[in-house]
């Protein structure tokens, strides 16, 4: 969601600036800008609606060129997709980009109109031009000015600046969301992720809250919100930029989809030992913390909210302690009341999710024994912010429809619950557990197999307009996100179910048109599915049926069952959402659809 991306360097920077915002291209966005000063010092902006390959068109035959700008992709959130309201937003000597929302930005407009300032877009951002050049007075030096209209601005935002007077130097600030700067040999580099660094530098600086830096192609000055000078080493990151391609695959979801097998595998010789979870996993002296919760709430969004679910099943079942998962953009915003002993967990593939991250500032205000944060990315806002961080290792997810950060997520999870279960006399299964996490890489490969089935039921599917999913038991959640996997990439509306539900109100939708997807591990719910899905099959409603339980069909029953691998008890999650994956990216395939980058969503959603 919105990517900033700039440069300060000793030569010209046009493809550098092109290059960082294709590879900010896989958080989403609708349009795209730059602003360079010129050799003359003068600012010449480039914007364009659609993808940054259009802008680099523009940028081919515009001749422009400088050793000092800053670009930007935007997610539409204050007015509509179109060209007025792309970035960079300038006034007199100033252009600007902006990620974030400023929630005083109607007050200030008013009071920038009656200066007799002129609003050229809708957006929020362009107050923060005018709110610059209304700071400019002859006693105010650059730093002194942007101090002065970041004094008056509430909300979130990562902001980049460039003043046409100074043209070596960019203005970087930060309260809510991300931006780093990229420490490079003859150049230094801004942008709003890792991503866009590592093909240039390793060595980074995180800006932190209320934080900015005068950044020039030699030196990087860092200030707090009172122009008191900072002082803080660079980091180095481990990513690499090898990670981030197809490696012949047709997107990056198919890509990522196939990896995880690979993450399994990379668990299974980095946490387990022979038959017990190996020590401290979740951070220094973390098992000593873990024995004394009580609690344990869930924080999270989308795919990893649906993750969390799992978790409170699995938690619940293993031990004696009580689990609640919430969705961030609600717990932020509510009173809570925090029992005693209690771990707050965030989950977050980026670690930069902007309801999940004032979800965690929020838990660290309140009684809570620890944090801890399941998270892609070591880089992040949210490991930083947290007492204790289980990094996933799956790698950078690039197609916004995650899969493998979900799988990830999940065997992090069935990791956390086990070491909880320590604690609780209600069962001792960590050895059970471990045993089954070791056989999945054979059975996933055999799940991996079903992908022609699916390709064939996807078939069935591309002219649908309605599904449901519908699950028992920690299957419930799988059902969710596998209605979440098919309406994000193939726009078909798809819902998931707790199959007890069905008769609940969805059952007055099923007809000879809906499919109906039932997941059903052969487990102690598997009866009471059957039950539900024979509820569909008597309104005529299409059947498909995931399970390893051996069934024989009545003459003329039209049910379609696709045999699942069997499997333990515990990893049933992790085996039956890969054919739920494998089953939306196909019927995108048939839609044409824009896999990758779908409509109207983001990857990393950093604003509210």
């Amino acid at each position: 969601m919105c990517g900033i991306f700039g440069a300060v360097s000793s030569v010209d920077i046009q493809k550098d600036l092109i290059e960082g915002l294709f590879k900010l291209e896989y958080r989403g966005y609708d349009s795209a800008g730059l602003s360079l000063i010129s050799k003359s010092s003068k600012i010449k902006r480039i914007r364009c609606t659609g993808k940054v390959k259009e802008l680099k068109k523009l940028l081919s035959t515009s001749k422009v060129t400088g050793k000092c700008g800053i670009a930007h992709t935007r997610w539409a959130t204050h007015g509509i997709p179109n060209l007025r309201n792309s970035h960079p937003h300038n006034s007199g000597p100033f252009s600007i980009v902006h990620n974030g929302i400023i929630e005083n930005s109607d007050e200030l407009k008013l009071i920038l109109i009656k200066k007799g300032f002129k609003f050229t877009s809708d957006t929020d951002s362009e107050v923060i031009a005018h709110l610059l050049a209304s700071c400019v007075t002859k006693k105010k030096g650059l730093l002194e000015i942007v101090l002065a209209a970041l004094d008056k601005l509430k909300g979130s935002f990562a902001l980049a600046v460039i003043h046409q007077d100074n043209p070596d130097s960019i203005i970087v600030a930060s309260n809510g969301s991300p931006l780093l700067i990229g420490i490079g040999k003859s150049a230094t580099y801004i942008a709003s992720d890792i991503h866009a660094l590592i093909s240039k530098t390793k060595k980074y600086i995180p800006l932190e809250d209320n934080e900015l830096a005068i950044v020039s192609r030699n030196n990087v000055s860092l200030y707090n919100q009172k122009g008191k000078k900072i002082t803080r080493s660079p980091l180095i990151t481990k990513q690499s930029s090898k990670t981030v391609s197809k490696n012949g695959f047709k997107h990056y979801m198919q890509k990522e989809i196939f990896e995880q097998k690979d993450i399994i595998d990379r668990v299974i010789k980095d946490r387990l030992g022979s038959k017990t979870i190996l020590p401290n996993i979740f951070g220094p002296k973390s098992d000593v913390m873990l024995k004394s919760i009580k609690h344990v709430h869930f924080v999270a969004c989308g795919t990893s909210y649906n993750a969390s679910l799992i978790a409170k099943y699995w938690i619940e079942e293993l031990s004696d302690i009580m689990c609640t998962a919430e969705i961030a953009s609600e717990y932020r915003y509510r009173t809570i009341n925090v029992p005693n002993d209690t771990l707050f967990v965030a989950i977050s593939q980026s670690g930069e999710t902007a309801d999940t991250i004032y979800s965690v500032k929020k838990a660290k205000s309140s009684n809570y024994k620890s944090i801890l944060s399941i998270c892609n990315v070591p880089e992040s806002t949210i490991t930083r912010l947290s007492d204790y961080s289980y990094l996933m290792q799956a790698g950078p997810e690039i197609s916004v429809a995650s899969t493998k950060a979900f799988t990830s997520q999940l065997i992090a999870l069935l990791l956390l619950s086990t070491t909880l279960s320590r604690s609780s006399a209600k069962y001792s299964v960590e050895y059970e557990i471990v045993k089954q996490i070791k056989t999945l890489p054979k059975i996933l490969d055999k799940t991996f197999e079903l992908e022609k089935d699916m390709k064939i039921m996807a078939k069935q599917f591309k002219n649908k307009h309605h599904t449901l999913f519908l699950g028992r038991g920690a299957s419930y959640p799988i059902a969710l996100e596998a209605a979440l996997k098919l309406k994000e990439i193939s726009y078909i509306h798809a819902e998931g179910y707790a199959a007890g539900e069905l008769k609940h109100g969805p059952l007055a939708l099923v007809d000879k048109d809906m499919p109906v997807v039932g997941l059903m591990p052969d487990n102690n719910l598997v009866n009471q599915v059957l039950s539900n899905l024979s509820e569909v099959k008597a309104r005529h409603g299409l059947v498909y049926i995931f399970t390893n339980k051996k069934m024989k069909l009545k003459k003329n029953d039209k049910t379609k069952i696709i045999t699942m691998p069997a499997c333990g008890h515990y990893i049933a999650p992790l085996v039956y959402v890969i054919p739920m994956q494998l089953l939306s990216y196909h019927v995108a395939i048939f839609k044409k659809t824009n896999i990758d980058q779908p409509r109207n969503l983001a990857k990393s959603v950093t604003v509210e």
